[in-house]
């Protein structure tokens, strides 16, 4: 048996004739099998033809159409409609055809497809055909003209709706870039949730889950997008982790979502939905501004029980905080408490999410899970500024929460010193406010090491004995000190009284004292 591949490009959008005549041509007396492998990085619709109406189709002698599920014989044309999946995967075909009927037009699923061609012992006419590459990304939206892979879903023609990576749910294509853009309308954000996503990440493994830098191969990227100023990335996902439920800042006038894939395999993509809606308060449902203190505690709503899943008819609930300290100093945020349902390395965080910006202008972080690795559980900010932001979906059912303990921080590392005013964490070497000391709150964070600093709350029993006996001590002094002053004014207030007795007194002569000397004298 002979075997002979063929490979089609693509060369252009016209329909083009594909037939066994590209093939070496085959004898009668020998058997001969041919693969012929059409590709493009798009579906391709194959269409059976006759010409002069003569069947150009005609593989041995049997009566088999397509999907009779007839048995050939040694003759057949087989095609296979996933032919990008597993190369010389052809152990059973989507369609086995021979006889001299023309079949039905077939289309692939994938940017290849395969046909195998087996010319049998007895020669037949073999078959002609015409194949065209079609634009078909399967992805609901309004299109872009040229075809690209492109799409728009404007807020004044559909509020809501679903969109998809292309082919969805069946594997997108190699080595494309796609963009769908939500345009919202004045005063108005935009909600994405995702449902599923698997995208192609085989070098990542990393029980975090695989955001930013670390997608290098296929990833999403997802964009605010402003009129007057450069597009800020909120964050960039791949492997199976999941975008959290995802907001437009305040102002944005669209989110924007860009799709790569590179040329090395390929996964089923993802499937999301958006959500245009009327804009919230810059804090959302339960955050605020903090701008007054040195620390203070953040929780989820309902902390200590569970936060709850949005109230029916919402499509999400969030919580932004902005923490802002004196200038010079940060923001350090260290997790006590974390129980946020997902998990980041086997599904993403798609009902809830706590997204972080330690540079308010740069990427946040984001998390979710039943617990955060030890690495995860503190953030400084790089300016006096924090921004903490809790979001959950309408999908959401609930957990733990999180509690969370901020401080205001300078860095008292390398030998620097601290203000008078400021208490120096002995592991963290965090410089923290000393009204922070023995507060009930542990404020110094980790160290360098991962390891927990409770220096700030060490010894504070000893230090509490020590100022009630320093506060008797000082108490009883005090008291004496006015004891001493008092008595010192009282005997000074009764000589000045003594000497105003006796300057009233009438004078003696000293010759009347001599002569009452005698006239004692002379009765004795």
């Amino acid at each position: 048996m002979m075997a002979a591949d063929l490979h089609f490009a693509r060369p252009r959008s016209d329909w083009i004739d594909l037939t066994s005549e590209h093939l070496p041509e085959f004898p009668s007396h020998e058997n001969e099998t041919r693969d012929m492998e059409v590709v493009q990085d798009i579906p391709v619709v194959v269409e059976p033809m006759i010409v002069e109406g003569v069947p150009e189709f005609g593989v041995e002698q049997s009566d088999d159409l397509l999907g009779q599920n007839l048995e050939c014989g040694d003759g057949f044309l087989k095609i296979y409609l996933k032919g990008q999946e597993v190369i010389q995967a052809y152990d059973k075909a989507d369609y086995e055809l021979c006889g001299k009927e023309v079949p039905h037009d077939v289309v692939s699923e994938g940017p290849r497809l395969v046909l195998v061609f087996s010319s049998g012992e007895t020669q037949g006419l073999g078959f002609k055909a015409r194949y065209v590459f079609e634009t078909d990304y399967r992805v609901p939206g309004t299109p872009a003209p040229d075809g690209s892979c492109h799409f728009t879903y404007m807020s004044s023609s559909r509020k809501k709706g679903e969109f998809n990576s292309p082919r969805h749910p069946s594997n997108y294509p190699s080595e494309i870039n796609c963009t769908y853009i939500f345009q919202a309308e004045f005063n108005e954000q935009i909600r994405l949730v995702f449902d599923h996503f698997k995208v192609k990440s085989d070098k990542v493994n990393y029980t975090g889950g695989t955001y930013g830098d670390m997608c290098q191969e296929d990833w999403i990227e997802i964009f605010n997008v402003w009129k007057d100023r450069e597009d800020r990335l909120i964050g960039r996902y791949c492997g199976l982790t999941a975008p959290g439920p995802i907001e437009s800042r305040e102002g944005a006038q669209a989110l924007k979502l860009l799709f790569h894939t590179d040329e090395e395999g390929v996964y089923s993509g993802f499937k999301a939905r958006y959500i245009f809606f009327t804009a919230k308060s810059i804090y959302g449902e339960c955050g605020r501004n903090v701008s007054q203190d040195h620390s203070g505690v953040l929780t989820t709503p309902n902390w200590p029980a569970p936060y709850d899943a949005p109230q029916k008819g919402e499509g999400s609930s969030t919580c932004n905080w902005y923490l802002t300290v004196r200038p010079g100093s940060r923001v350090m945020l260290h997790f006590q408490v974390f129980n946020i349902e997902g998990s980041p390395r086997d599904r993403g965080c798609p009902a809830a999410a706590v997204r972080i910006w330690e540079d308010i202008d740069g990427i946040p972080v984001e998390l979710c899970g039943e617990k955060l690795l030890v690495d995860q559980s503190q953030y400084v900010s790089t300016r006096n500024i924090l921004r903490v932001t809790f979001i959950t979906a309408d999908k959401a059912v609930g957990a733990g929460g999180f509690q969370a303990v901020w401080t205001e921080v300078q860095d008292g590392g390398s030998g620097a010193s601290c203000h008078h005013s400021y208490y120096r964490c002995a592991k963290s070497q965090f410089c923290i406010p000393k009204e922070l000391r023995c507060n009930g709150q542990h404020n110094c964070g980790n160290s360098d090491t991962q390891e927990m600093d409770t220096s700030d709350e060490e010894h504070c029993g000893i230090e509490g004995d020590m100022n009630i006996i320093f506060m008797i001590v000082l108490g009883a002094a005090s008291v004496l000190s006015i004891l001493t002053i008092f008595c010192v004014w009282a005997q000074r207030k009764r000589r000045k009284r003594r000497r105003r007795l006796q300057l009233r007194r009438p004078p003696i002569h000293v010759c009347d004292n001599a002569g009452a000397r005698f006239a004692a004298m002379d009765s004795v």
